[in-house]
């Protein structure tokens, strides 16, 4: 399972920006098909990114954001998916409200695509985690939608219980859950600020929409040397014991203990 600090949003209607974006820092870069694309540039947006992703350069991890599988532009888009030869890292299907949605969507690409999610209305948090059990690339926290149709402010507290309810379905099915982009893109403490507070929660990363907020955000989620020397010898107390009790610094270390430091370590890997 791949596991991303970082996701770099790039419109899919500006292809002169692709590359760009590749080359920023992020762990993933995601072109982005639906809201950042006008509705008279969907059918060249999508050429452009279909495109583009056959030719991309080696190493490049990239994903598509669909437009939902429920419009005609979605259908749109994985019927040339389906159709060009491409193949994205991951497929991101918007405003998921059901499991079908990515069933749907997969099946239709022929299973040949990781899915994603975007967690985004209210129904779709009713049902994150059977949505999540459809999404091994991982779940996104689409809380500019969300908090619009609640009618709540985006900020930390109103949008406490779906934050921690998306990371709890991601849990559950083993995929990693990535919180929504800050949007103020000038206010790089708050963004470090608000991103500690994410990874605190669970998340295991962060979606970004300028360049400028990968660097600060690979920064949170990537393990201090500090917190990695620490990891590595609750593992190797671990190996000392075969599996048996595991003391550390005179401590027993327990299960949770042992899966946080393991954590960790794919943290620093990633």
């Amino acid at each position: 399972m791949s596991v991303f600090k970082s996701l770099l949003f790039v419109p899919g209607a500006r292809p002169d920006r692709f590359d760009k974006a590749a080359a920023a820092g992020a762990d993933a870069i995601i072109i982005d098909l639906e809201d950042a694309v006008l509705p008279d540039e969907k059918s060249k947006a999508r050429a452009e990114t279909l495109g583009w992703l056959a030719g991309r350069a080696k190493g490049v991890v990239a994903g598509v954001r669909i437009n939902s599988p429920r419009t005609a532009d979605g259908c749109g888009d994985i019927a040339a998916l389906a159709l060009s030869g491409s193949s994205p890292d991951f497929v991101m299907v918007p405003k998921a409200d059901t499991a079908e949605d990515l069933e749907i969507t997969h099946e239709a690409l022929s299973g040949g695509a990781r899915m994603a999610a975007v967690i985004e209305t209210a129904r779709g948090l009713e049902n994150a985690h059977a949505i999540a059990a459809k999404a091994p690339a991982g779940l996104l926290f689409g809380g500019a939608d969300f908090s619009a149709e609640l009618g709540a402010e985006l900020a930390w507290g109103p949008m406490a219980y779906a934050r921690a309810r998306i990371c709890a379905a991601a849990a559950s099915a083993g995929a990693p859950a990535y919180d929504v982009p800050y949007l103020d893109v000038k206010d790089e403490a708050g963004l470090v600020a608000e991103t500690g507070q994410s990874k605190a929660l669970g998340f295991a990363g962060r979606a970004c929409i300028h360049p400028a907020q990968v660097k600060p955000v690979n920064a949170v989620f990537t393990p201090t040397a500090d917190e990695l020397k620490e990891a590595r010898a609750v593992i190797r107390s671990l190996k000392k014991t075969k599996g048996g009790a595991v003391l550390h610094n005179g401590k027993l270390v327990d299960r949770p203990v042992i899966l946080a430091a393991e954590r960790v370590i794919a943290q620093a890997k990633s």
